[in-house]
Protein backbone atom coordinates (compact mmCIF):
# COMPACT_ATOMS: atom_id res chain seq x y z
CA UNK A 1 0.00 0.00 0.00
CA UNK A 2 0.95 3.66 -0.28
CA UNK A 3 1.25 3.99 3.49
CA UNK A 4 3.53 0.97 3.68
CA UNK A 5 5.74 2.37 0.92
CA UNK A 6 6.04 5.70 2.76
CA UNK A 7 6.91 3.92 6.00
CA UNK A 8 9.57 1.84 4.25
CA UNK A 9 11.04 4.98 2.69
CA UNK A 10 11.22 6.75 6.05
CA UNK A 11 12.84 3.75 7.69
CA UNK A 12 15.36 3.55 4.90
CA UNK A 13 16.29 7.21 5.37
CA UNK A 14 16.58 6.67 9.10
CA UNK A 15 18.88 3.68 8.65
CA UNK A 16 21.22 5.63 6.39
CA UNK A 17 21.35 8.74 8.58
CA UNK A 18 24.31 7.59 10.73
CA UNK A 19 26.44 6.99 7.62
CA UNK A 20 25.73 10.52 6.45
CA UNK A 21 26.77 11.81 9.86
CA UNK A 22 29.99 9.81 9.69
CA UNK A 23 30.79 11.32 6.32
CA UNK A 24 30.74 14.71 7.99
CA UNK A 25 32.60 13.52 11.04
CA UNK A 26 29.57 13.66 13.33
CA UNK A 27 28.80 9.95 13.64
CA UNK A 28 31.39 9.42 16.36
CA UNK A 29 30.73 10.07 20.03
CA UNK A 30 33.74 12.22 20.84
CA UNK A 31 32.85 12.44 24.53
CA UNK A 32 33.13 8.72 25.28
CA UNK A 33 36.12 8.28 27.66
CA UNK A 34 36.42 4.53 27.04
CA UNK A 35 38.22 4.99 23.73
CA UNK A 36 40.73 7.42 25.23
CA UNK A 37 41.53 4.84 27.91
CA UNK A 38 42.13 2.17 25.26
CA UNK A 39 44.23 4.60 23.22
CA UNK A 40 46.35 5.41 26.26
CA UNK A 41 46.99 1.77 27.16
CA UNK A 42 47.78 0.88 23.56
CA UNK A 43 50.17 3.83 23.18
CA UNK A 44 52.00 2.98 26.40
CA UNK A 45 52.48 -0.64 25.36
CA UNK A 46 53.52 0.29 21.83
CA UNK A 47 56.05 2.87 23.01
CA UNK A 48 57.46 0.36 25.53
CA UNK A 49 57.84 -2.23 22.77
CA UNK A 50 59.65 0.20 20.46
CA UNK A 51 61.88 1.42 23.27
CA UNK A 52 62.67 -2.19 24.15
CA UNK A 53 63.78 -2.93 20.58
CA UNK A 54 66.20 0.01 20.57
CA UNK A 55 67.42 -0.87 24.07
CA UNK A 56 68.04 -4.49 23.04
CA UNK A 57 70.12 -3.37 20.06
CA UNK A 58 72.06 -1.04 22.37
CA UNK A 59 72.89 -3.87 24.77
CA UNK A 60 73.75 -6.32 21.99
CA UNK A 61 76.11 -3.78 20.49
CA UNK A 62 77.81 -3.54 23.89
CA UNK A 63 78.07 -7.31 24.21
CA UNK A 64 79.42 -7.75 20.70
CA UNK A 65 81.68 -4.78 19.90
CA UNK A 66 82.83 -6.52 16.72
CA UNK A 67 79.48 -5.69 15.10
CA UNK A 68 80.22 -3.26 12.25
CA UNK A 69 79.25 0.37 12.46
CA UNK A 70 77.66 2.65 9.90
CA UNK A 71 78.26 6.40 10.22
CA UNK A 72 79.96 5.68 13.57
CA UNK A 73 76.80 4.01 14.90
CA UNK A 74 76.59 0.23 15.55
CA UNK A 75 74.68 -1.43 12.75
CA UNK A 76 72.15 -3.05 15.10
CA UNK A 77 71.23 0.31 16.61
CA UNK A 78 70.82 1.81 13.17
CA UNK A 79 68.58 -1.06 12.03
CA UNK A 80 66.42 -0.92 15.16
CA UNK A 81 66.05 2.85 14.86
CA UNK A 82 65.07 2.49 11.21
CA UNK A 83 62.45 -0.14 12.06
CA UNK A 84 60.95 1.94 14.87
CA UNK A 85 60.80 5.15 12.84
CA UNK A 86 59.68 3.80 9.47
CA UNK A 87 57.50 0.92 10.69
CA UNK A 88 56.07 2.08 14.00
CA UNK A 89 52.57 1.03 12.89
CA UNK A 90 53.77 -2.58 12.81
CA UNK A 91 54.55 -2.35 16.51
CA UNK A 92 51.08 -0.92 17.01
CA UNK A 93 49.63 -3.87 15.10
CA UNK A 94 51.41 -6.29 17.41
CA UNK A 95 50.04 -4.49 20.44
CA UNK A 96 46.54 -4.32 19.01
CA UNK A 97 46.65 -7.98 18.08
CA UNK A 98 45.93 -7.40 14.42
CA UNK A 99 46.59 -5.34 11.34
CA UNK A 100 46.49 -1.58 11.92
CA UNK A 101 43.49 -0.35 9.91
CA UNK A 102 45.15 2.99 9.25
CA UNK A 103 48.72 1.89 8.51
CA UNK A 104 48.55 3.15 4.92
CA UNK A 105 47.04 6.54 5.64
CA UNK A 106 50.37 8.38 5.59
CA UNK A 107 50.71 7.29 1.95
CA UNK A 108 47.09 7.52 0.83
CA UNK A 109 45.25 10.12 2.90
CA UNK A 110 42.31 10.15 0.47
CA UNK A 111 41.69 6.39 0.78
CA UNK A 112 39.82 5.29 3.90
CA UNK A 113 39.15 1.58 4.60
CA UNK A 114 35.43 0.87 4.76
CA UNK A 115 34.30 4.27 3.52
CA UNK A 116 36.44 5.67 0.70
CA UNK A 117 34.34 8.81 0.39
CA UNK A 118 34.62 9.92 4.01
CA UNK A 119 37.76 12.05 3.91
CA UNK A 120 37.08 13.37 0.41
CA UNK A 121 33.63 14.65 1.44
CA UNK A 122 34.78 16.43 4.58
CA UNK A 123 34.73 20.22 4.48
CA UNK A 124 38.39 21.27 4.46
CA UNK A 125 40.12 24.67 4.41
CA UNK A 126 41.56 26.22 1.26
CA UNK A 127 45.10 25.54 2.52
CA UNK A 128 44.49 21.78 2.82
CA UNK A 129 47.69 20.08 1.55
CA UNK A 130 47.28 18.09 -1.70
CA UNK A 131 47.35 14.31 -1.42
CA UNK A 132 50.65 13.93 -3.29
CA UNK A 133 52.45 15.98 -0.64
CA UNK A 134 51.86 13.46 2.16
CA UNK A 135 54.29 10.71 1.00
CA UNK A 136 56.91 13.33 0.15
CA UNK A 137 56.77 14.90 3.59
CA UNK A 138 56.61 11.64 5.54
CA UNK A 139 58.97 9.36 3.59
CA UNK A 140 61.43 11.80 2.06
CA UNK A 141 61.56 14.60 4.64
CA UNK A 142 60.17 13.66 8.06
CA UNK A 143 61.22 10.03 8.55
CA UNK A 144 64.83 10.36 7.30
CA UNK A 145 65.46 13.47 9.39
CA UNK A 146 64.06 11.70 12.45
CA UNK A 147 66.44 8.81 11.79
CA UNK A 148 69.33 11.29 11.69
CA UNK A 149 68.15 12.81 14.97
CA UNK A 150 67.79 9.49 16.81
CA UNK A 151 71.13 8.31 15.46
CA UNK A 152 72.82 11.36 16.94
CA UNK A 153 71.11 10.78 20.29
CA UNK A 154 72.37 7.19 20.36
CA UNK A 155 75.81 8.42 19.32
CA UNK A 156 76.24 11.49 21.51
CA UNK A 157 73.54 11.11 24.16
CA UNK A 158 75.58 8.74 26.30
CA UNK A 159 78.60 10.92 26.99
CA UNK A 160 76.70 14.21 27.12
CA UNK A 161 74.02 12.89 29.43
CA UNK A 162 76.47 11.32 31.87
CA UNK A 163 79.43 13.63 31.48
CA UNK A 164 81.75 10.72 30.73
CA UNK A 165 82.08 7.74 28.38
CA UNK A 166 79.98 5.37 30.50
CA UNK A 167 77.60 3.43 28.29
CA UNK A 168 74.27 4.48 29.76
CA UNK A 169 71.18 4.18 27.57
CA UNK A 170 69.32 7.53 27.23
CA UNK A 171 66.06 5.89 28.22
CA UNK A 172 64.16 9.01 29.30
CA UNK A 173 64.62 10.96 26.11
CA UNK A 174 63.92 8.00 23.84
CA UNK A 175 60.88 7.04 25.93
CA UNK A 176 59.34 10.43 25.18
CA UNK A 177 60.25 10.04 21.52
CA UNK A 178 58.73 6.55 21.24
CA UNK A 179 55.60 7.80 23.01
CA UNK A 180 55.17 10.47 20.35
CA UNK A 181 55.45 7.82 17.64
CA UNK A 182 52.85 5.64 19.37
CA UNK A 183 50.41 8.53 19.63
CA UNK A 184 50.97 9.31 15.97
CA UNK A 185 49.83 5.79 15.15
CA UNK A 186 46.90 6.18 17.53
CA UNK A 187 45.84 9.34 15.71
CA UNK A 188 45.82 7.48 12.39
CA UNK A 189 43.56 4.83 13.91
CA UNK A 190 41.17 7.32 15.47
CA UNK A 191 40.97 9.88 12.68
CA UNK A 192 41.17 7.70 9.57
CA UNK A 193 40.20 4.29 10.95
CA UNK A 194 37.32 5.26 13.26
CA UNK A 195 36.64 8.50 11.37
CA UNK A 196 36.38 10.51 14.59
CA UNK A 197 37.42 14.10 13.95
CA UNK A 198 36.94 15.32 17.53
CA UNK A 199 38.83 12.50 19.20
CA UNK A 200 41.43 12.78 16.48
CA UNK A 201 41.93 16.46 17.29
CA UNK A 202 42.47 15.62 20.95
CA UNK A 203 44.94 12.82 20.19
CA UNK A 204 46.96 14.79 17.64
CA UNK A 205 47.27 17.69 20.09
CA UNK A 206 48.91 15.43 22.68
CA UNK A 207 50.94 13.82 19.89
CA UNK A 208 52.20 17.26 18.82
CA UNK A 209 53.03 18.17 22.41
CA UNK A 210 55.18 15.06 22.86
CA UNK A 211 56.87 15.78 19.53
CA UNK A 212 57.81 19.27 20.72
CA UNK A 213 59.05 17.80 24.01
CA UNK A 214 61.17 15.27 22.10
CA UNK A 215 62.62 18.02 19.94
CA UNK A 216 63.58 20.08 22.99
CA UNK A 217 65.13 17.09 24.78
CA UNK A 218 67.06 16.15 21.65
CA UNK A 219 68.33 19.73 21.38
CA UNK A 220 69.61 19.66 24.98
CA UNK A 221 71.73 16.63 24.10
CA UNK A 222 72.83 17.61 20.61
CA UNK A 223 71.85 20.82 18.83
CA UNK A 224 71.83 19.22 15.40
CA UNK A 225 69.59 16.39 16.61
CA UNK A 226 67.05 18.99 17.68
CA UNK A 227 67.28 20.79 14.35
CA UNK A 228 66.68 17.51 12.52
CA UNK A 229 63.30 17.27 14.27
CA UNK A 230 62.09 20.66 13.04
CA UNK A 231 60.70 19.47 9.65
CA UNK A 232 58.49 16.98 11.46
CA UNK A 233 57.38 19.66 13.92
CA UNK A 234 56.35 21.92 11.05
CA UNK A 235 54.44 19.18 9.25
CA UNK A 236 52.62 17.96 12.35
CA UNK A 237 51.74 21.57 13.20
CA UNK A 238 49.96 21.78 9.84
CA UNK A 239 48.24 18.43 10.45
CA UNK A 240 47.10 19.54 13.91
CA UNK A 241 45.65 22.78 12.61
CA UNK A 242 43.98 20.89 9.76
CA UNK A 243 42.39 18.35 12.11
CA UNK A 244 40.96 21.05 14.35
CA UNK A 245 39.68 22.96 11.32
CA UNK A 246 38.00 19.83 9.96
CA UNK A 247 36.43 19.13 13.34
CA UNK A 248 35.15 22.68 13.61
CA UNK A 249 33.69 22.75 10.09
CA UNK A 250 32.17 19.25 10.07
CA UNK A 251 30.23 19.15 13.31
CA UNK A 252 26.51 18.50 13.02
Amino acid sequence: TLQTAKTHHLLKEHVHLPSVQRLRGGGCDDSNPALFFKIGISAILESALMLGVIFASFKLSEMYPSIPSVFNLPLLELISSFAVIFASSLFGSIVDGGLNVASNQVLSPDVVPGNPDWYAKLVKPSWNPPGWLFPIMWLIVSKPTQLCAVSRILKFGVSKLEGDSTATFPIGILAVYCSHLALGDAWNKVFFGLQCTGRGAAVITVFFGLLLASTYLFYTVDNLAGYYMLPTCGWVAVATALNWNIYSNNKD
